[in-house]
């Protein structure tokens, strides 16, 4: 767009200034204006330069600016997704600009493998969070942050201090080779973001299809989010601070039976087995002792976080560098997690030379969560003191007297300390040169430097102190230390030109990667009886060990990536990959990806113009396949252990011959997982893009994926089953997201909804007939036909309620009024393991995100609503508070089945014997629905106003926030929290005494100065 001409007194003043001698020096004078949108709207955050120099400032929330600039310089305008603009100050003190669009830039520019690529040209199904969504959560991680904000994208958290999250996008892609995706941040691949402060984070970029995925090869099949973190921007040096500080709590907990409630149901259990006699005299005659063992180990929690950073630009060198700091004390009794980082970002450019680096510095330390906490409060009796001055440890537990082979919980996290300390540099070092107008050579270094330090000390007497029936144990330290180093060299050639109505847009490379892990074992006996121990390997007097390994892997690779597009109206995408790995057999070793895709931009035809209302529209399709090589090393190795005595020969004595044996198979023949993936969408916009829509559908099939059937031991496996390339699995669903942002007067507001569902389902394994058991109990299976960890149970018909119903069942004869009746799946008249049947409900079937914004003048408040639906949970912490045949505690609220309360879901008090199945773990009794809706952060705000910031010295502006994380869910589900991690890969639908997430309130402050 072109400058307007300046006034005539302004163009006399400055032709009287250009006949000016040129030795008259420039006068400095204060310049202010302000700048508006195409649509005569302000535009806040603009920045405005004098060109040539680093002196700026940016627009307020008005659009107003001031300047003291040389009366004969030029203002330089800009701000993302707009054209820059220059104009001359010709002396004049007041210029106001309108900035257009950049049609080149209508939204941000989007990082898709090699490319960078305008929104409206990318034609995978890719999707963009922005540093303001992500800080808005009081989190300590990225990937925390994300979820309920991306379609297709699940995160499951938890509320243990320093865990990380569990990420899949679009589903389960693999039952042995893992599913999380990869990570690349500032161009260094990785596999943790754990440690990246959110406050560093300039934008993340999540990429779920093939054709955005292909430039990743073996790497892409689980998806790839690329992350980009803060550089310094044009204008004067900017210092930010920015903290939270907060407090956290358990927001559900168990009501359960104080002691006389526990000795009533306890005796009942023996008296309806038959076995008064045996009555223990804690149950029989209860002490006068009554612990609450949530309230013993639940606590207060804390978290703070502090980040402080400066940064800034001129046209030729950026830089930002930040130091934060974040700390979270945990909701119960011992674990907690604790991070320092440093992070330097600088670039420059001369002439045709640029060169970015990337580098961050972190130090976390974690104290884990020993055993099962959440299931062993359930477990532990309420006449069982949290203190025992008569035991080894200190603590109470159970006894003859007390019956009950729970840990104590509460002395557990302070009996063992179980802590991890990573120290992790990681970082790029990226120059480019202009070898001509259209051509970029790029070379990439990345590293990432893991050191860490794992260590258990463990108190004298360990288990015997807390579980009966336990031997007892001398102090003992274990360490395992050591590091993992990852190394990336990438040389890439850009082209980028444009013919006519013809631009292109590509990309070829060669890659190298490698990574090597030491660590060194030691584990020792010894260091004393307490109080006072001492943790030195040196001090131990004990029995001792030692070991370690080195493990290696390296990866070669070749690609080429093209965006091509016709009058920006027909766009087409193409990328392939060639990756050679040291991860499979050496005889398939190279494996080659690739895809396409193709867009139409509709609204770009001549006859889109007459369509009211609908600003834009594009078609998108594409057609690919990914590997996937996340395996362990040397699998395809036979493992020989070198050190086996064997007595041979004859005669009467027979000597003992030192030899090597085989004790793992190798994984012969081992390839690359494939995953092939179709994807059809759109996007479009409304009324000037204030309103878009997206959908997708996809169909995404592994194949060669990894199954390991089982072989016997004499066949020489006693290390372990070997793997092969025999299984296949398939994910298909819908994404859908809608926007809309409004600007009226000094009031905005916008909403962003998501929607995602997905059917996972496995089409074959070895052999037919074979299937993996997962779970406590083995209560979920793998199996040809059905979701990848299903439930596989018993179906709970209800309670019998007299004998003459038991008899004319006929199938259960051992059952008495008040016991569970199964149903006979196979009619094979008895109830067996042949009666179990699956259940398809581990993973949702539906997930989906709300997030509202609104904002007037200096106030601004979000709110993200997240949740699921269409899954069960299967209960382990029901099972141990209703089972009622064993030795724990059970809920207040439980109402047995009796001749006066002929309860039809719950049995009778039976203590546990061969006949007695009420209690039996593979049973839909402890399934539950797992839909929830969580409001899973609200956050508050206040900017001062400009009238009061100019008044403090140095400070441009400030903004107070009161955030509610998790603030309240709705559920059907009993347990603690309805976001359950699982119990491991197949067994996801699980709740084995998962740490549940927390509330969390912290009051913020953001100062810019």
């Amino acid at each position: 767009m072109p400058l307007a001409l300046p006034n005539p007194a302004a163009a006399a003043s400055f032709a009287a200034y250009s006949s000016a001698p040129a030795s008259t020096s420039p006068v400095a004078v204060a310049v202010s204006g302000r700048v508006l949108d195409d649509k005569g709207q302000p535009l806040p955050g603009v920045t405005v330069l004098e060109k040539g120099t680093t002196n700026g400032t940016q627009t307020d929330t008005d659009g107003n600016y001031s300047l003291s600039v040389a009366d004969n310089a030029t203002l330089i305008f800009s701000f993302v997704g707009y054209t820059t603009q220059e104009a001359a100050v010709s002396g004049r003190t007041s210029v106001n600009i309108t900035l257009a669009q950049d049609t080149k830039l209508l939204n941000d520019v989007v990082v898709v493998g090699y490319l960078r690529l305008p929104a409206e040209q990318v034609t995978g199904s890719v999707t963009q969070v922005s540093q303001e969504q992500i800080r808005r959560a009081p989190v300590a991680s990225v990937t925390e942050a994300l979820q309920g904000r991306v379609a297709g994208v699940q995160v499951v958290n938890s509320g243990a201090p320093g865990q990380n999250p569990v990420v899949n996008i679009r589903g389960i892609g693999s039952i042995q080779a893992g599913s999380s995706p990869l990570y690349i941040v500032d161009g260094v691949w990785t596999n943790d973001i754990r440690d990246i402060s959110p406050s560093d984070i300039e934008s993340s970029t999540i990429l779920k299809d093939a054709a955005s995925l292909a430039p990743y090869g073996s790497r892409g099949a689980n998806g790839v989010i690329i992350v980009s973190t803060r550089r310094g921007k044009l204008g004067k040096p900017a210092f930010n601070f920015n903290s939270y500080y907060g407090v956290q709590n358990i927001t559900r907990t168990y009501e359960l039976a104080g002691t006389e409630q526990w000795a009533d149901i306890t005796r009942q259990m023996y008296i309806n087995a038959g076995k008064q006699g045996e009555i223990y005299s804690g149950a029989a005659n209860p002490p006068a002792i009554n612990t609450n063992w949530q309230d013993s180990l639940i606590q207060r929690g804390r978290v703070q976080s502090y980040n402080v950073g400066l940064s800034g630009a001129s046209e030729s060198a950026n830089y930002n560098v930040s130091v934060g700091y974040f700390d979270q004390q945990g909701t119960i009794i011992g674990p907690k997690f604790e991070r320092y980082n440093v992070r330097v970002n600088t670039g420059a450019n001369r002439g045709r030379f640029r060169i970015e680096q990337s580098a961050q510095l972190s130090r976390a330390m974690t104290t884990r969560v020993n055993g099962i906490p959440f299931i062993d409060v359930l477990r532990m009796l309420p006449i069982i003191p949290v203190h025992d001055r008569t035991t080894v440890s200190g603590y109470g537990f159970g006894n003859p007297n007390q019956v009950t082979f729970g840990t104590n919980p509460v002395g557990l996290q302070d009996v063992y300390n179980n802590t991890n300390l990573e120290n992790r540099l990681i970082g790029s070092l990226a120059p480019e040169i202009k070898l001509f107008d259209f051509l970029t050579y790029r070379l990439n270094l990345g590293m990432e430097y893991v050191g860490f330090l794992d260590r258990t000390e463990s108190k004298n007497g360990q288990a015997a102190g807390l579980r009966m029936n336990e031997p007892t144990r001398p102090s003992q330290l274990f360490e395992s230390r050591g590091e993992r180093v990852f190394l990336l060299a990438e040389n890439t050639l850009n082209f980028q030109r444009t013919f006519g109505k013809h631009n292109v847009n590509a990309v070829a490379g060669y890659t190298e990667q490698k990574n090597t892990i030491r660590n060194t074992v030691a584990d020792a006996q010894g260091f004393g009886v307490g109080p006072t121990y001492y943790w030195a390997f040196g001090a131990a007097t004990g029995a001792a060990s030692v070991g370690g390994e080195t493990r290696k892997w390296a990866k070669r690779s070749y690609l080429g990536q093209l965006a091509y597009d016709f009058d920006d109206r027909y766009l087409v995408t193409a990328a392939v990959r060639r990756d050679g790995s040291s991860l499979v057999d050496p005889v398939n070793k190279w494996g080659t990806f690739s895809a396409f895709s193709l867009g139409w931009r509709i609204s770009k035809e001549a006859f889109f113009e007459s369509i009211p209302l609908l600003s834009d529209l594009k078609l998108r399709a594409s057609y690919g396949q990914l590997g996937n090589d996340n395996l362990q090393e040397y699998l395809y190795q036979r493992i020989l252990n070198p050190n086996v005595n064997y007595p041979l020969g004859g005669g009467g004595t027979q000597p003992v011959q030192n030899g090597s044996i085989q004790n793992q198979l190798s994984s012969n023949n081992l390839r690359w997982e494939k995953r092939n993936t179709l994807n059809v969408g759109f996007d479009a916009g409304f009324l000037d893009n204030r309103l878009t829509l997206g959908a997708d559908y996809y169909i995404s099939r592994t194949t060669d994926a990894l199954v390991n059937p089982a072989i016997p031991l004499y066949e020489g496996n006693v290390g372990g089953t070997p793997f092969t390339n025999l299984g296949e699995l398939e994910n298909r669903g819908f994404e859908f997201q809608a926007g809309f942002q409004n600007t009226t007067g000094d009031f905005t507001y916008g909403v962003n909804a998501n929607l995602t569902t997905l059917r996972n389902r496995v089409t074959k394994l070895a052999f037919e007939g074979q299937n993996y058991t997962s779970g406590p109990g083995g209560v979920t299976r793998t199996e040809v036909g059905h979701s990848v960890g299903a439930f596989y149970l018993r179906h709970m018909v209800g309670i019998f309620q007299t004998q003459e119903e038991i008899d004319a069942y006929g199938k259960q004869p051992d059952a008495k009024p008040g016991d569970v009746k199964y149903e006979d799946l196979n009619n094979d008249g008895i109830i067996s393991d042949l009666d179990r049947r699956f259940i398809d409900t581990a993973f949702p079937k539906i997930q989906y995100g709300l997030n509202l914004n609104v904002g007037y003048k200096g106030f601004d408040l979000s709110a993200l609503f997240q949740g699921v639906s269409g899954n069960d949970i299967f209960n382990v912490t029901r099972f141990w508070t209703d089972r009622m045949d064993d030795n724990g505690n059970f809920r207040a609220d439980i109402r047995p089945w009796t001749p006066t309360n002929p309860s039809t879901t719950t049995p009778r008090p039976l203590l546990a014997s061969p006949t007695n199945t009420n209690a039996l773990m593979t049973s839909d009794r402890w399934l539950e629905n797992g839909a929830y809706l969580r409001l899973k952060n609200l956050q508050v705000g206040y900017s001062l106003p400009k009238t009061i910031t100019e008044k403090l010295a140095g400070v441009g502006s400030v903004r107070f926030t009161i955030t509610a994380a998790n603030l309240f869910t709705v559920t059907d589900y009993t347990g603690y929290d309805p976001e359950i991690v699982g119990a491991g890969g197949l067994a996801r639908g699980v709740d084995d005494g998962n740490y549940p997430n927390v509330r969390t309130i912290t009051g913020g402050l953001q100062v810019g100065f």
